[in-house]
């Protein structure tokens, strides 16, 4: 039984997060609101801190991603673009876009969020969670490539994505101490009892 509410709970929490974004049709700087919410909620007992302190700081933590994500992309535009100019590289607008999107939205947001968020949890610190994080954001980076549906009315929209894959990655992370003990109990061979006569 345990182990099902685990299982529901690494799977359906990020459906969940999206779920209520896509039906209420929020805006976009609630995302990081919703998004700290679910996941504190859904981990309140392995906070490292009491639980109004735990949801205030994932809140705060999710609005300073988001906003390092949101303005980084100006940023890193502008940038690209002057390092274009300087070189006399003439690659079109839409390469400006698309990288500067990608690194300040696919790259260092949710590397930040999943790196911020983690601080919050208990037992978290370990080999295990950084290979998460990069894998999470190795992928997302990924799916980013193939994804460029930007329609909100699209449940898999590249925002709504965002948050799918980034909470199932905390969740791994924020979980995974629980996840390791169901795997080493169902590996462990019952002993066999010797019987004498």
């Amino acid at each position: 039984m345990e182990s099902l509410k685990l299982i529901l709970k690494l799977i359906l929490t990020p459906f969940l997060s999206v779920s209520i974004l896509f039906f209420t049709e929020s805006s976009l700087f609630l995302y990081p609101l919703i998004f700290s919410i679910i996941l504190s909620l859904s981990n309140y007992n392995l906070f490292r801190f009491d639980l109004p302190i735990g949801i205030l700081l994932g809140i705060i933590y999710s609005y300073i991603a988001f906003f390092v994500g949101y303005f980084g992309y100006a940023v890193f535009y502008k940038a690209i673009e002057l390092i274009g100019i300087v070189n006399d590289i003439t690659i079109g607008e839409w390469f400006y876009t698309d990288l500067a999107f990608c690194i300040a939205v696919f790259i260092i947001a949710p590397y930040l969020t999943m790196y911020l968020q983690k601080l919050l949890f208990k037992s978290t610190k370990t080999k295990l969670t950084y290979w998460i994080i990069s894998i999470t954001t190795f992928v997302f980076v990924m799916i980013s490539f193939v994804n460029s549906d930007q329609d909100v009315k699209n449940f898999f929209n590249i925002m709504n994505l965002w948050q799918l894959i980034i909470m199932f990655g905390l969740q791994l992370v924020i979980n995974q101490k629980v996840i390791s003990g169901k795997l080493k109990s169902g590996n462990e061979k019952p002993a066999h009892n010797t019987v004498y006569n």
